[in-house]
C-alpha cells in the first residue's frame, strides 16, 4: 500500500508537469537535508551517533497573479512531524513514510489588495530578537487555518490568523458525529500590525486560544509533567476547558546602520475553567497517568530578548541577552510562572537548543521559560569565497526557585538558580554550488548543576556531565 502511494503520487507529479501551460504554470521546489551528528549529552554523560536526511517536495501551481496553490510532501520514516528517515532503519524498504507538511491557497480579494492564504501552511508569530519565536513558531510541520494580509498604508500591514489546533468530533450512537458544542478542539486567533518606518520597525501582535475539554492540546501548550518544550515532552488532554492569551512586540532598529539593535518580548496566561485533571503519557515509560484537580494550576509569565550587532568588513560581532520568567513560588505543581507556549522555539545555540542544521534533538531545549542568558561572538567571518565562519560563547542560568520539580526533571529541561550552563559554538558554512551547501557545526557544553536540586532525578543516574556535539549537514534546494 505505501509503495502504491509513492507511486501514485509520483504520476500525479509527472502529469501536473505535462498539464498544458493554458491551465496553470506549476514550478517544483525541493529540498534534501542530510545530518550526521555525534557526541554526549549534558548531564548523562550519554552518546548519541545519528545519521539521517530528510526530504520535502513542493509543487506551485499558479493561475493567475491573483490566485496560486501550494502542495508540499515530507518523506521520512520517523513517526514525528519531522519526517527524518534514519539511516539503517528501513532494511526492509516498507517502511517509508509520506506526509502533507503543507496544502493551501493564496487567493486576492477582488478589486483590493487584500491576500488570503487558507490551508495548511506555516504558521507562526512574528519573530523574536533571537530568531523564529518562543510562544508560537511556524516549526517543521504545517498548521491548519487562515491567513489575511491586508496593506493599510505604506508604512503599516495588518495580519490576521486563524488556527485549528486539535479538533475531535463528538461522537453519538454508533460513532456518528454529533453536536459540535461537545466537540474536542482548540482555536487560535491573532492580529499583528506591522509597523515601518526609516530605519524602523514594530510588529505588536495579540493572539487568544479557546481551548476546549477533551482536546489534545500538546505538551508545549499546559504545564504538563515534563514538557513545556524539554526534551520529554508529553501529550495532554485536558478534561476541563481553558484560555490563553498573549501579548508581545517585536523592533529592529537600522537607522545607524551598519549597527542593527533587535528587541521582542511577550506576556502571557492561561486559565482553567473549574477543577479538572490532566492526563498525560511519559514518553520514557510509557506509562499512562494523571494529575488530580489540584494540579490544573493557571499560568503565567513573560520573557524578553535582545540582540545587537555591528557589521564590518572583517565580519559582524553581536551581543544578546534574554530573561524568561520563572517559577518563585515553592510548590509542588510548578511551571506556574512560565509563559505558556504552542510549539514555540528558542535557540541561540547548537547544541544546549538545536543548531538550524540540525534533524535531530540530542539534549535540545526548545523552551525560554526559567532561564536567563547572554551571548557574545562574531559572525559572518570570511577567508575564503563562499566560507562563512560564525562563533558564539553564551552562558545559561535558570530562574527557578528550587522546589521538589527540580528534583523530578531533568537538570537541562528545569534549571534552578543554582544551575549554569556555558556553551561554546562555532559554526562552518561552505557553498560548495549554487544549490548544494554544508555546514559543520561543533558545540561545547560546560556545566554546573546542583546536584541537590536534582538529587530525585539523579537518583541512579549520571549528573553534572559536561556534553559536546558535532553535525555535518548537507542541504540541496532547488
Amino acid at each position: 500500500m505505501k509503495k502504491l502511494t509513492t507511486l501514485l503520487l509520483a504520476a500525479g507529479m509527472v502529469f501536473a508537469a505535462t498539464a498544458p501551460a493554458s491551465a496553470v504554470d506549476m514550478k517544483m521546489d525541493g529540498e534534501y537535508l542530510f545530518n550526521f551528528a555525534l557526541g554526549e549529552r549534558v548531564a548523562t554523560g550519554d552518546n548519541f551517533d545519528n545519521a539521517g536526511q530528510r526530504l520535502r517536495l513542493g509543487m506551485t501551481l499558479t493561475a493567475s497573479e491573483d490566485l496560486s496553490g501550494y502542495f508540499q510532501v515530507q518523506v521520512g520514516t520517523s513517526p514525528n512531524s519531522t519526517g527524518i528517515y534514519d539511516w539503517g532503519a528501513d532494511t526492509s524498504g516498507n517502511s517509508t513514510r509520506i506526509g502533507m507538511r503543507q496544502a493551501y491557497v493564496d487567493w486576492m480579494i477582488p478589486q483590493t489588495d487584500v491576500k488570503v492564504r487558507m490551508g495548511r501552511q506555516l504558521i507562526g508569530l512574528p519573530e523574536d530578537a533571537f530568531g523564529k519565536n518562543a510562544i508560537m513558531h511556524p516549526g517543521w510541520q504545517g498548521r491548519d487555518g487562515v491567513v489575511v494580509t491586508s496593506p493599510v498604508a505604506d508604512w503599516l500591514d495588518l495580519t490576521a490568523f486563524w488556527v485549528r489546533g486539535a479538533y475531535a468530533p463528538a461522537k453519538g450512537a454508533g460513532g456518528v458525529d454529533y453536536d459540535t458544542d461537545k466537540s474536542q478542539k482548540s482555536d487560535f486567533f491573532s492580529l499583528a500590525a506591522a509597523f515601518k518606518f526609516d530605519g524602523f520597525s514594530f510588529t505588536p501582535y495579540v493572539m487568544y486560544a479557546a481551548l476546549d475539554k477533551g482536546a489534545n492540546i500538546g505538551a508545549s501548550t499546559d504545564a504538563n509533567y515534563a514538557g513545556a518544550g524539554g526534551p520529554n515532552d508529553e501529550l495532554g488532554v485536558l478534561s476541563s476547558d481553558g484560555n490563553a492569551f498573549w501579548a508581545g512586540a517585536s523592533a529592529m532598529l537600522t537607522y545607524f546602520d551598519p549597527f542593527v539593535l533587535k528587541l521582542s518580548g511577550a506576556y502571557g496566561f492561561i486559565n482553567y475553567e473549574g477543577d479538572g485533571l490532566f492526563s498525560y503519557t511519559d514518553k520514557t515509560t510509557g506509562k499512562a497517568d494523571s494529575f488530580g484537580t489540584e494540579s490544573l494550576k493557571d499560568r503565567e509569565g513573560w520573557y524578553v530578548q535582545g540582540k545587537a550587532s555591528y557589521k564590518t568588513a572583517y565580519g559582524t560581532p553581536i551581543v544578546g541577552a534574554w530573561y524568561g520568567s520563572g517559577d518563585d513560588r515553592n510548590v509542588q505543581y510548578a511551571r506556574q510562572d512560565w509563559i505558556p507556549t504552542f510549539n514555540g522555539r528558542f535557540h541561540p545555540t547548537i547544541g544546549y537548543s538545536s543548531g538550524e542544521f540540525a534533524l535531530y534533538d540530542t539534549t535540545t531545549r526548545h523552551n525560554i521559560a526559567g532561564t536567563w542568558g547572554v551571548q557574545v561572538g562574531v559572525e559572518d567571518v570570511s577567508f575564503m569565497e563562499n566560507l562563512n565562519h560564525k562563533f558564539t560563547v553564551t552562558m545559561f542560568k535558570g530562574t527557578n526557585k528550587d522546589n521538589v520539580w527540580a528534583s523530578e526533571l531533568s537538570p537541562w529541561e528545569y534549571m534552578t538558580t543554582s544551575d549554569t550552563v556555558v556553551e561554546f559554538n562555532l559554526a562552518n558554512t561552505y557553498k560548495i554550488y549554487k544549490n548544494l551547501t554544508a555546514c559543520l557545526e561543533l558545540a561545547y557544553m560546560i556545566t554546573d548543576y546542583d546536584r541537590a536540586d536534582h538529587s530525585e532525578w539523579a537518583e541512579g543516574k549520571k549528573i553534572g556531565k559536561d556534553g559536546w556535539s558535532t553535525a555535518l549537514s548537507f542541504a540541496y534546494k532547488f
